[in-house]
């Protein structure tokens, strides 16, 4: 018998007092849908086995989570634009399958998978999306982060990073669901930048310089992350490992897309060259007082840039 994700207590917690599951019962009837990584569905403690075009149709019906998706765009999705003369029906089967998989009868109305005029609809009251958790943990961390509650800021943000698992939709195939993730993938960024942002202020600079440099290898061309490690290294007193790390990105840059950094990335650089004593930790932990004035912590992830 598989046994349920336990990698996030503090998810757990707020799952179960969403949906009134208790945490600890071994009975538990939760179907928790997973996205953010290989497409996964439990039915309490047991995995369920999902064909591929199972994972395809879970996967479209969770990227409009809570609204009805036509038909004709899951058959487009399910059969890569092409589907055959007995797609319906097929589809159909494959609806009946998930809905007995979550022990949703077949004359029950209201339940993992609805029947809508026009198309289907995964219901928000019958299942666990870890793609809506994380939307809806990232959403509190940034209105704690915008009143300055840093530390639980940094928290939220910590416990939504922990529900990935992996590159969205993993397995499956289908280019419609591939389009689909590189704008998951960009929130998932945005929290990694949000939280190390926080840890900043909070003081956390050796937390931060641990973090950060898998994702700026992964992204080199980013900006954000790149000026966020340069501050880190600097606040821990590696002034010369955050020149260099400017002076890497900088030739990457100009080498591979013609363009000098942006006007920020380049004021954080001309900062610490002078060793200015507004990127020196002279604030107390926590207050965040003047971080935000820092150039490069406070950038869209777009920017402006140079050409050479």
């Amino acid at each position: 018998m598989n046994r349920p994700h336990a990698r996030d207590r503090y998810y757990r917690r707020r799952v179960a007092a969403k949906w009134g599951h208790p945490m600890n019962s071994r009975a538990d009837d939760t179907v928790r849908i997973s996205v953010l990584g290989q497409v996964e569905m439990r039915h309490g403690d047991e995995l369920v086995h999902l064909a591929e075009r199972q994972r395809a149709l879970l996967a479209t019906l969770a990227l409009d989570y809570g609204q009805v998706v036509p038909v004709e765009r899951l058959l487009e999705v399910l059969w890569n634009a092409a589907p055959p003369a007995s797609a319906r029906t097929k589809l159909q089967a494959h609806v009946c399958a998930l809905r007995q998989a979550a022990g949703q009868s077949v004359r029950q109305e209201r339940g993992l998978l609805v029947t809508g005029a026009s198309g289907y609809m995964l219901c928000g009251d019958a299942a666990v999306l870890d793609l809506a958790e994380f939307d809806s943990l990232t959403g509190e961390a940034r209105s704690a982060h915008e009143s300055r509650r840093l530390a639980e800021a940094s928290q939220l943000f910590a416990s939504a990073l922990a529900l990935w698992r992996g590159a969205p939709f993993a397995d499956v195939t289908s280019p419609a669901i591939a389009a689909a993730a590189a704008p998951l993938e960009e929130r998932r960024v945005l929290a990694v930048e949000s939280k190390a942002e926080a840890d900043l202020s909070l003081g956390r600079y050796a937390a931060v310089a641990a973090e950060l440099p898998p994702w700026l290898f992964r992204l080199p061309l980013r900006e954000r992350l790149r000026g966020l490690l340069m501050i880190a290294l600097y606040r821990l007193g590696c002034r010369v490992e955050a020149l260099k790390l400017y002076r890497d990105g900088r030739r990457l840059m100009t080498s591979e897309v013609g363009l000098e950094p942006g006007a920020r990335l380049q004021a954080l650089h001309r900062h610490i060259l002078a060793d200015a004593e507004a990127i020196q930790p002279r604030e107390p932990a926590g207050t965040g007082s003047g971080l935000r004035t820092l150039p490069g912590l406070a950038d869209p992830p777009g920017r402006a840039a140079t050409a050479v």
